[in-house]
């Protein structure tokens, strides 16, 4: 058994997984394009490997696809997931400032713009829980 040093990169693939030929093939500027678009649909790691798996037949793992309805409901939670954080930052920080001896004028603003957060995350998910009430369901 040797010793090897390990010195990074991407690990010897055996002698029987190694591509041994290569082929050449041309296409049009419109294929190229037909063929580039369907590749981003699957998770094949680049257009050689896609076209390998469509040529020998191979299952093509493809990503899924979300509706503009799910992703304006995912950008709504990932804003109020942030506006979240922001009120935690806050309350740390006023939690910090009550510890240590501050003018009693400085807590108080800070509670009032932590309340309005509140009441505008309090709206978002009201938002959120109303289309995702009166979206249709899709029949599988």
């Amino acid at each position: 058994m040797e010793n090897k040093i390990y010195r990074g990169g991407r690990p010897e693939l055996p002698q029987e997984e190694r591509s041994d030929f290569k082929v050449t093939v041309r296409f049009t500027k419109l294929e190229h394009k037909l063929l580039k678009e369907r590749k981003s649909t699957t998770k094949a790691k680049d257009l050689s490997a896609f076209i390998r798996n469509v040529c020998l037949q191979k299952p093509l793992v493809m990503k899924t696809q979300l509706d503009t309805f799910q992703d304006e409901t995912l950008s709504l939670l990932v804003e109020m997931r942030a506006d979240l954080l922001r009120i935690g930052v806050n309350i740390n920080q006023s939690s910090k400032r009550i510890n240590s001896t501050t003018d009693y004028q400085d807590l108080q603003r800070e509670v009032d713009n932590m309340a309005s957060q509140m009441q505008r995350i309090d709206a978002q998910l009201r938002a959120v829980i109303l289309s995702l009430s009166t979206e249709p369901q899709a029949a599988y």
